[in-house]
């Protein structure tokens, strides 16, 4: 009668507790693990893409550095086609100054064959034999033999320097047709490369783009977890709070709370494999044991509700039913291991005594001492 008494008073005070809170705060659909597995599938989706950016740089700087060698080349071949249509300007000039030349000297030659012609053969062999003597005579047909001589030696280089420059004009005008044929050729390839380059470039860019949105998707990941587990540790300080009041009132567990529980239900098994799933996913199987074994010296405990489903929906006792998680995994379904920690409890295992537990982190900050800790978890 006396500990009828008691569960009711203590079902009264938590009730009081649960009305006496405003605030019931829905999680989201998602937890902080799908939320690392998205982000590590996003990870290595960026990953991928960075892969397929460092290969199309890669080719985007072959490419461009073929074009910058091919440019060179053309460059190279302008400045000799330039070269060469100055050379022949040169050339021009130079024959041009030839041609005036030996138009100049024909018109000399003339003027000296018009002399002998105007003063005719006689005078100029009279000239011959007035000569006073044989010495002065051979000097004057020297000296006109070398006038005639000197004539066509000037009349020859003349034509000769024009051969040259004619041949040297001919020469550059073909290799001139030559480097132009070339640039013809250079220019076209390097329309063709700068295609290729600026396709390059432009995939290059894409890529660039997908990567900054990949990067996006992870930085987003980063900071819903970051909120979510600042979320939970908000959650967990306000439960600890409650969980420290209330623990003050009924004290520790002084009753014998062993044993299976007869005859549970497929109910039963599925709602606290989900609530060690919702506490414990990432703790140690132990450390799944160690949950699903408060949740049961809860439910032997005369301090407490006698079923599973009233320990665990008691109001502001666990943090997961106040978030939403319970929910989503109920949902979802606990995994294998849950159900497996579920089921040893159910039958009768425990591995700790205790009735409240708290994130090892929040025990830590707090200066709890004297608890059992397993994993990242704080049994008391």
């Amino acid at each position: 009668m006396r500990r009828r008494i008691i569960r009711n008073a203590i079902c009264l005070l938590l009730v009081g507790t649960m009305l006496s809170s405003s605030l019931y705060i829905v999680g989201s659909a998602e937890t902080i693990s799908d939320l690392e597995k998205k982000k590590q599938e996003a990870v290595q989706e960026k990953n991928a893409i960075q892969s397929e950016a460092n290969n199309l740089k890669a080719n985007y700087n072959d490419v461009q550095s073929t074009y910058n060698d091919l440019k060179a080349k053309v460059d190279a071949n302008d400045a000799a086609v330039t070269a060469a249509s100055n050379d022949i300007a040169t050339l021009s000039q130079q024959l041009s100054e030839a041609k005036t030349s030996q138009a100049e000297m024909e018109q000399v030659m003339k003027l000296h064959i018009k002399y002998m012609y105007e003063n005719g053969s006689m005078n100029m062999l009279e000239t011959l034999l007035e000569s006073g003597s044989l010495s002065e005579f051979l000097e004057r047909f020297e000296y006109l033999n070398y006038i005639v001589k000197y004539d066509r030696d000037i009349m020859d280089q003349y034509k000769k320097v024009q051969e040259e420059v004619t041949a040297k004009t001919n020469e550059l005008t073909a290799r001139r047709a030559e480097l132009e044929t070339k640039s013809n050729e250079l220019d076209k390839q390097k329309q063709e490369l700068k295609s290729l380059v600026d396709s390059a470039g432009s995939a290059l860019s894409d890529k660039n783009a997908e990567l900054k949105n990949a990067q996006s998707e992870v930085d987003a990941y980063d900071k819903k977890i970051k909120e979510m587990k600042e979320y939970e540790k908000q959650l967990a300080k306000e439960n600890a709070a409650r969980q420290e009041a209330l623990a003050s009132q009924v004290g520790g567990n002084n009753e014998d709370t062993s044993g299976a529980l007869e005859g549970y239900s497929q109910d039963d098994l599925y709602l606290l494999a989900a609530i060690i799933h919702a506490e414990a996913e990432g703790e140690p199987y132990e450390g799944k044991i160690a949950v699903g074994s408060v949740v049961m010296n809860r439910v032997f405990s005369s301090k407490f509700p006698n079923t599973i489903s009233g320990v665990i929906y008691q109001a502001n006792q666990f943090e997961p039913v106040r978030s939403g998680r319970l929910q989503m995994i109920m949902d979802r379904g606990p995994n294998e291991d849950c159900f497996s920690a579920a089921r040893e409890v159910l039958n009768g295992r425990r591995n700790v005594d205790k009735l409240f537990f708290w994130a090892l982190w929040l025990a830590q900050q707090r200066g709890k001492t004297g608890g059992i800790i397993i994993g990242k978890q704080y049994f008391y």
